[in-house]
């Protein structure tokens, strides 16, 4: 189960694989669509409203900063929508008296009519615009509450409610309960593999739920690289949750070492996580330079072409590719994205513009999981240009594996985890995270020599040590330690 989408979530559909391959019955539940699901696995597509979430949105409260805004999202279309027919209502007025004729004094005095009609309008404009101005401003600080009273806000609840302050910092979790709630208890699971600590918390209830009703459910958590919250708010609201539901697990899996000893340590679990790394099958990729990736691009075998996947959010670093693009005459840079019209993708088109590069980057849609490798794989570079952030650092990209098993050279940036790795097999290419200089000449030494950085692939323990039937076999264990064995 997520709490997200399921297309895309390659996490969730390698597990859902391995569980039925292991002759489990599985269901996966999330946000759809669910077009990749394994066959033979149920789906069921999870509708999430915001009427408590989307509340502090639609009904911001202005106070002293921002006194003439509107009190509510209704108020606030209805007003700009008058305002917008009253203007078409009054160019329209303006082309009759220019073609209907009347009598001089008539025509005069319909004119007069108008020219005050068009003062009202004016005021009526400046006043809705003005206060249009500030409703957006106070629901924009309602979505990123960042202001030190936020930040006051948010500590106030965290002494005062404790484990129990997400209910207040964070509504949407409770529309998330609305959502999910009654499609987990009518599906009756032995078990829920959670990803995520929003999922874990939805799977605990359900749980304590079904334990009441007489029906044990064995929860597992998959807990992800930890991503810093944008605002003080969300980090007290996210520690809240997990300070009250981390423990409630049965099982406990993740995808590092280094990530597993600090779940270890900071949730006080009773064993270490097992590790489970989100790595691709080990399958056979044919060789072919006229299809995937590079055939979606219209690009010939002979031209360069580098690859990078995932979304383009600016700590991933995409803007050092475009902004290498210049220094590398003939190579042609593809993101294959899950949303081609995101509005960073806008930016980054913008920026190729100014530099005149923009025939050379490419945006390409997300294909089905199962699929990546391979269309990956008529590229000649792999790219990782991600920042230096903390949930960087422990742990190796999804996409990296991707690449590996694309057998792809790849160009990292010097984050530890991927840095270590790539010196260590010598697949690739390692640069100064935000250094383009450095980037240009990493991505240089690879187009140089790829056989040589290919032939790392070769040694075939690094990608079956690699590979989800690995790593999926702790998992698998865990899962029947939790159940027993099978039936």
């Amino acid at each position: 189960m997520t709490d997200g989408v399921l297309d895309g979530d390659s996490r969730a559909m390698r597990v859902a694989a391995a569980a039925d391959s292991a002759g489990y019955g599985v269901t996966l539940i999330g946000a759809g669509p669910a077009t990749a699901a394994p066959r033979g696995v149920a789906v069921r597509e999870v509708t999430v409203g915001s009427p408590l979430g989307g509340y502090r949105e639609r009904r911001p409260r202005p106070g002293l900063r921002w006194p003439l805004a509107y009190r509510g999202a209704e108020s606030y279309e209805r007003r700009t929508a008058l305002l917008a027919a009253h203007r078409s209502l009054h160019a329209t007025r303006a082309a009759e008296l220019d073609v209907v004729h009347r009598p001089l004094p008539l025509q005069a005095f319909a004119r007069a009519g108008h020219g005050l009609t068009a003062v009202r309008l004016a005021v009526r404009a400046g006043w809705t615009g003005l206060r249009a101005a500030q409703h957006r401003a106070a629901v924009e600080r309602r979505r990123t509450p960042d202001a030190r009273l936020d930040d006051l806000v948010a500590e106030l609840a965290r002494l005062l409610r404790g484990r129990r302050a997400w209910r207040r910092l964070d509504p949407g979790l409770l529309d998330q309960e609305i959502g999910y709630g009654p499609v987990l208890d009518e599906v009756r699971p032995h078990l829920i593999h959670a990803l995520g600590h929003r999922a874990l918390a939805l799977a605990i209830r359900a749980a304590l739920r079904a334990e009441g009703a007489g029906h044990r459910i064995e929860v597992v958590w998959d807990a992800p690289p930890r991503i810093p919250a944008a605002t003080r708010r969300a980090a007290v609201a996210d520690d809240a949750l997990l300070r009250s539901y981390a423990r409630e697990a049965d099982g406990v899996v993740t995808v590092g070492d280094r990530l597993a000893g600090e779940l270890l340590v900071r949730h006080g679990l009773s064993t270490l996580p097992t590790v489970v790394r989100n790595t691709p099958p080990l399958a056979r990729i044919a060789d072919r330079r006229d299809s995937g990736v590079r055939a979606r691009c219209r690009l010939g075998p002979e031209v360069p072409l580098l690859v990078h996947a995932g979304p383009v959010t600016p700590d991933r670093g995409p803007f050092t590719v475009v902004e290498a693009l210049p220094k590398l005459y003939d190579l042609h840079a593809a993101f294959v994205v899950p949303d081609p019209d995101h509005p960073h993708l806008a930016e980054l088109r913008d920026r190729a513009a100014q530099l005149g590069v923009h025939a050379r980057l490419h945006v390409v849609p997300y294909v089905p999981v199962p699929e990546v490798p391979a269309f990956l794989s008529s590229a000649d570079i792999g790219v990782l240009p991600v920042h230096q952030l903390p949930h960087h650092q422990t742990v190796l990209a999804t996409r990296y594996y991707e690449y590996a098993h694309a057998r792809l050279p790849v160009v990292v940036s010097d984050v530890r985890a991927m840095a270590a790795a790539t010196l260590e097999v010598g697949n690739g290419e390692v640069f100064r995270a935000r250094d383009t200089a450095d980037f240009v000449r990493a991505v240089g030494a690879v187009l140089t020599n790829p056989r040589r950085y290919r032939k790392a692939y070769d040694r075939v323990e690094v990608l079956r040590q690699w590979s989800w039937q690995t790593e999926s076999a702790p998992l698998l264990d865990l899962y029947a330690r939790l159940l027993g064995p099978l039936r």
